[in-house]
């Protein structure tokens, strides 16, 4: 089956690692009937880019692709996003009280720029029980991150399902190294808990929704701050819905929100370095908004 997707609206602050929202998708039944391999794939991809009074440039592109035989599944997960505006700027030079034409200036910058990657395998034990391996890596240079990447491992289980929901929860290890686009660099090492929820609203609406939690169990030094055990808690909370409009379209609406409680310094701004003793570190909160047509050819 050839999907295409088209964006239609993307209202875009930053992502990292790619996040399924409901991270395993299903329990054994996934591949209970597969007797040979079976692949599938799909991507998405936007741009917006305006000229003249306003100069902006978004793109942002994502790809899908699944393994399954009778006892596995191995599914790759590609996000990207790359944000840059031009505006005008003023300013009095010569000190006289007033803008001349000379003194009209533009300045560009980039809002985003982020790529992430997640592989991951799971291990179908029992019709409830899975072991899943991942590897992630990705970049976030607005929040800090010139680099992050690591390995997951755990194990998963089926929590609760009937004919219109499921529920899953997963509990494992997380290892995250960072070089910092200030310099520094760092290896988290953190407990992992997941859980997430898939269900059908009516016959025509799905939604998904999920909360990863990864609560650091090593000290972690940025510069001049610390944070011990538990400080450098992360958290991906993301929620979903799919509605069909017809047998070939549907529209689909996604919100992704991060929190970091320890977030990365940001590196210097311009030629200048910052004054000595003052640290500005980025946001703690990161969120998405995604909202797609997809249209089905095939």
């Amino acid at each position: 089956m050839l999907r295409t997707t088209l964006v239609a609206l993307v209202a875009l602050v930053t992502t990292s690692y790619a996040q399924p929202a409901f991270e395993k998708k299903g329990t054994a039944e996934d591949v209970k009937d597969v007797k040979e391999v079976v692949w599938t794939a799909k991507g998405d991809a936007g741009l917006v880019a305006s000229t003249g009074n306003s100069r902006t440039t978004t793109i942002t592109a994502g790809a899908n692709a699944i393994r399954k035989d009778k006892d596995n599944k191995v599914e790759l997960t590609i996000t990207g996003a790359y944000a840059r505006a031009t505006t005008r700027t003023a300013g009095d030079a010569n000190g006289d009280g007033a803008i001349q034409e000379t003194e009209l200036d533009t300045a560009t910058a980039t809002s985003a720029e982020n790529a992430a990657a997640k592989l991951r395998a799971d291990r179908y034990l029992t019709p409830l029980d899975a072991l899943y391996l991942a590897a992630l890596a990705g970049i976030d240079r607005p929040a800090g991150k010139d680099f992050q990447g690591g390995f997951q491992a755990g194990y998963s289980r089926g929590l609760y399902k009937d004919k219109y929901s499921e529920v899953l929860g997963e509990v494992g290890y997380d290892l995250t190294h960072m070089r910092l686009t200030s310099g520094d660099t760092s290896t988290i090492h953190s407990g992992r808990a997941f859980v997430g929820y898939k269900g059908q609203i009516k016959k025509e609406t799905a939604v998904e929704a999920s909360l990863e939690a990864l609560i650091n169990g090593n000290t972690i030094t940025y510069g001049m701050r610390e944070a011990k055990l538990a400080e450098a808690t992360r958290l991906i909370g993301i929620v979903g819905v799919t509605t069909a409009l017809s047998t070939k379209i549907s529209l689909t609406a996604s919100f992704t929100a991060k929190y970091d409680n320890f977030p990365a310094p940001l590196a210097k701004i311009g030629a200048l370095p910052f004054a000595p003793g003052f640290e500005p570190t980025s946001e703690k909160l990161d969120t998405l908004t995604k909202i797609s047509l997809i249209v089905k050819f095939l």
